[in-house]
């Protein structure tokens, strides 16, 4: 009698706990971002007849239910603590710990994703740039899984063989190379994009193999505001935040930034120190991932203008660009398209760079 009383007061234990969660998930507000993945969250999915049969309703509902799913960063941390340190899983969801960094593997190659970035680069340098008086420069920031994945024992790219294709589809640019200057410490430990104030020889280098000698010196400046990387929400474990530093001088000072984000012409700043106390503050500099901005230097001592196709990795370099030229344009076709850039940037003798990450060139369904 006292074993069946056991299980029956389990049992309700059981069916009570399910019911709470059920009542709790469905009762509540749904939310729509979630702000430690940096993601927009699944939404309810539409119930008819047609999603029902095909079963696309309830692989959306299973999403939906993953997604808003009551204490959900509590649970994904447990799980996260049990995998590293009960069962010593060298990752968790492709997360992984090395040399006290948090990175994610990227793993394999993608010759698709390859041939879609380079077949929108050529469409660019054919539309805009093959009949004009214009130098083509590439070069390819490496993750920092190169210098972390292989050593700590998980998958790696090869990046030679990656950087090799690539340069075989886009050889009407020349090539900087740039991982001899990088190693791990030069990125943040939470997140994937490079510390500004560590890669001024990388200004330097992509000047210099351009025709352009950078030799300003600058103020270095410490944002007191934690920085979170998006690997801190991803890994779902309790970091230590990383320190934002970034570079002033009298140059930068007297810069004047433009968006053109919304097709208007709107004023900003170089550092939007707004942004950095927001919740990506990476996005301060150059305000984020603007489609097109440009950075003009009224005291330059030269009218050669700069052109950077670019990824998030190109906020934090293109200021430092500003003491060689007068006018430096970034343009990002993740959020502009390819055949509207003409509408807002006039092609004719500059300086054209293509600065991409290996993660965005690998993963390049983004580019429009």
């Amino acid at each position: 009698m006292r074993e069946k009383t056991k299980n029956i007061i389990v049992i309700v234990l059981v069916a009570a706990l399910l019911a709470t969660f059920s009542l709790w998930c469905w009762l509540r507000e749904a939310d729509t971002y979630s702000d430690s993945e940096r993601r927009v969250l699944a939404k309810f999915p539409t119930l008819n007849t047609q999603t029902l049969l095909s079963g696309e309703f309830m692989s959306k509902f299973e999403d939906y239910s993953l997604d808003q799913f009551p204490m959900r960063d509590t649970f994904r941390q447990i799980k996260a603590l049990t995998e590293f340190n009960l069962f010593l899983r060298l990752d968790n969801n492709d997360i992984y710990l090395a040399d006290g960094h948090v990175s994610k593997i990227e793993y394999p190659i993608k010759p698709d994703m390859l041939d879609n970035a380079a077949a929108r680069f050529e469409y660019l340098y054919e539309t805009y740039m093959a009949d004009k008086d214009m130098n083509i420069y590439l070069s390819i920031v490496p993750d920092k899984n190169y210098f972390l994945a292989e050593q700590s024992g998980h998958l790696a790219l090869d990046y030679d063989e990656l950087i090799e294709y690539f340069r075989g589809k886009t050889e009407y640019m020349q090539y900087i190379e740039v991982r001899d200057l990088l190693s791990a410490d030069d990125y943040y430990y939470t997140d994937t994009h490079w510390r500004q104030e560590k890669i001024l020889d990388i200004a330097q280098r992509l000047a210099a193999e351009m025709g352009v000698t950078l030799s300003a010196t600058y103020t270095e400046n410490t944002l007191e505001h934690p920085f979170y990387g998006v690997y801190s929400g991803q890994s779902a474990l309790d970091l230590t935040p990383d320190t934002i530093k970034y570079l002033t001088n009298d140059v930068l000072d007297g810069c004047i930034v433009t968006s053109y984000d919304s097709g208007e012409p709107v004023i900003k700043h170089v550092y939007d120190l707004d942004k950095a106390t927001g919740k990506d503050p990476y996005e301060m500099f150059m305000s984020g991932n603007d489609a097109i901005l440009t950075l003009e230097n009224p005291a330059a001592t030269t009218d050669r203008e700069l052109i950077i196709f670019r990824d998030s990795f190109g906020s934090s370099i293109s200021p430092l660009f500003a003491e060689g030229y007068a006018k430096v344009t970034l343009v990002d076709i993740r959020y502009v398209k390819s055949d509207m850039v003409g509408d807002f940037v006039t092609f004719e003798d500059q300086d054209v760079l293509f600065l991409y990450s290996t993660m965005l060139l690998n993963n390049s369904l983004a580019f429009k």
